[in-house]
């Protein structure tokens, strides 16, 4: 069992790999974690947005965890995301995480139709007490149309199971007042990749990210940066992070890092349809925007 100490740091929301015919990659699946690890990554986040957890079957998100729980090998925090529209459903998903050797288990609010706090709070309640392992909330209000209250966060902490959130959200005020109710064992991460320094700033503990897949190492440095209170180099480095994001909402950001990926020589695959599947046009402009950048380490033989 991992102290809460120990979740923390630069938590990359891991791509799923396909293999050509669409089914996840396990050879690709080891590749991809083993070169975070040596990238020095401080643990996974499994199944939630950037790993299109909803576009998969329960029994495929059974599967991706048990590889990644098997190639980490406990060096890091594996959390897995339980997420779904229905509470039954992340309960099992929870159980299996609790048997297969996750860290931690996290979910979004459920999500379509419209539940009132009371549901909501229900819900995390109900996956809290599915097993013997920890939750961490996923706080993203702009996917699920749930905006639940900083008061909402400081009764769910109050929850013997309940360790934390990742809070998903350009509004640092209300992550400032939420780091502050909840208090300093509740272990909050910043969501926003291009808000990580300030996310950091007001007090996360860490940040579970989507670009963390394609640049580990720049906000690995941007994390030690700041720890060292080097706020001249952390905001450089952040500005570097939002060079490459402010490109990469141009298109889908999850078939933008896919082709990152690819170009870093780790074949993926193409996300799920209806995920966007770029054009050969749009892969060129990405493999010219991205030789732009060294730390982006775009293999020059990469076809």
């Amino acid at each position: 069992m991992l102290t809460l100490e120990q979740f923390k740091g630069i938590i990359p929301a891991l791509i799923t790999p396909y293999d050509h015919e669409g089914r996840i990659s396990e050879s690709a699946t080891r590749k991809l974690v083993r070169h975070l690890l040596d990238k020095q990554v401080d643990g996974f986040y499994l199944s939630g947005s950037t790993g299109e957890g909803f576009l998969q079957t329960t029994r495929e998100r059974e599967s991706f965890l048990e590889i990644v729980v098997d190639e980490v090998q406990g060096v890091v925090p594996v959390i897995a995301h339980v997420g779904a529209m229905d509470t039954a459903t992340c309960i099992e998903l929870t159980k299996h995480a609790a048997r297969s050797g996750a860290d931690a288990v996290s979910s979004v609010a459920p999500f379509y139709y419209k539940h009132g706090q009371e549901q909501v709070r229900g819900h995390y309640l109900d996956i809290a007490a599915a097993a013997d392992i920890p939750l961490i909330i996923y706080h993203f209000p702009a996917m699920t149309g749930v905006q639940s209250t900083v008061r909402f966060y400081e009764e769910l902490s109050k929850v013997e199971n309940i360790i934390g959130v990742k809070f998903t959200s350009k509004d640092t005020f209300e992550l400032q007042q939420l780091i502050e109710a909840c208090g300093p064992k509740f272990r909050v991460f910043n969501g926003p990749d291009e808000c990580l320094l300030a996310g950091l700033a007001v007090g996360c503990c860490g940040a579970i990210g989507s670009t963390y897949n394609i640049m580990p190492e720049l906000f690995i440095e941007l994390y030690r940066t700041f720890q060292i209170g080097d706020l001249i180099a952390a905001r450089a480095l952040q500005a570097k992070a939002n060079s490459v994001i402010a490109e990469l909402i141009k298109y889908d950001f999850i078939a933008f890092e896919r082709e990152i990926l690819h170009l870093q020589g780790i074949e993926v695959g193409a996300p799920r349809k209806p995920i966007q599947q770029l054009s050969m046009e749009e892969r060129l402009q990405i493999r010219q925007f991205a030789q732009q950048y060294d730390f982006l380490k775009v293999a020059t033989n990469i076809g």
